[in-house]
């Protein structure tokens, strides 16, 4: 049986910025390809395989855009073991890293000494299998791309982080959550799109009335990655 490959677009060391791991510091490990077309995606280059992008090494592909290579779990693990040893967690996104199976990359950066988080959209069931430590899903509804958010990816979420821009997601999540039994620990919180005013004044009411959590893009306030 052929070895899985993952496509890896880049990989380095980071904060995290987003949701219930702010400020964690991480490997940000990014796996190229993904069909849900976002429209504030700030990864675009991500999204699709050109042949004229291929490369055929990690030190060619890291920190290029649209660049990515194939390489075997175990290569992508003794990577970042090598590189990136402070972090105590990597992050495994994209892209969508969901649409790979993703048991054996998770395996082999815990044999490693680290915990695993994911980061999806919830359009793909490649890591349900997979022992995490964290998984975050950001559902993605109505998008471009027409891509169905999968139920089970909710059940099996720690955290769920969704987008908001108006009134009218608020209602959509709503309908989303009441098809699904979620685990009683989960956390929703809510990110405003692309650190609008508006978005973020209505993330906070909603928040205080909830009783969830608001996720800020910390790391564009920073400047960083």
């Amino acid at each position: 049986m052929n070895e899985i490959r993952y496509p890896v677009n880049d990989c380095y060391t980071c904060v995290q910025g987003e949701g219930v791991q702010t400020g964690v510091a991480m490997v940000l490990l990014r796996l190229h390809g993904c069909e849900v077309g976002c429209p504030w995606c700030d990864t675009k280059e991500t999204w699709e395989f050109h042949p004229e992008n291929e490369v055929t090494s990690l030190d060619e592909a890291l920190g290029a855009n649209s660049k990515y290579c194939w390489e075997t779990a175990e290569t992508i693990a003794d990577y970042i073991a090598q590189h990136h040893p402070g972090p105590k967690w990597v992050l495994i996104t994209g892209g969508e890293p969901a649409r790979y199976p993703l048991r054996p990359l998770v395996q082999a950066l815990q044999a490693r000494h680290y915990k695993v988080a994911l980061e999806t959209s919830g359009t793909e069931t490649g890591h349900l299998d997979a022992p995490f430590d964290w998984v975050c899903v950001s559902p993605k509804l109505n998008m471009p791309g027409g891509k169905t958010v999968h139920l089970e990816t909710l059940a099996h979420a720690n955290e769920i982080k969704y987008v908001v821009g108006k009134s009218a997601d608020i209602d959509r999540l709503d309908e989303l959550l009441a098809q699904v039994h979620l685990q009683p620990d989960t956390w929703i919180c809510l990110q405003p799109v692309s650190q609008s005013q508006k978005a973020t004044r209505l993330c906070l009411e909603i928040v205080q009335q909830r009783g969830w959590r608001l996720s800020l893009q910390t790391h564009k306030y920073l400047g960083v990655q």
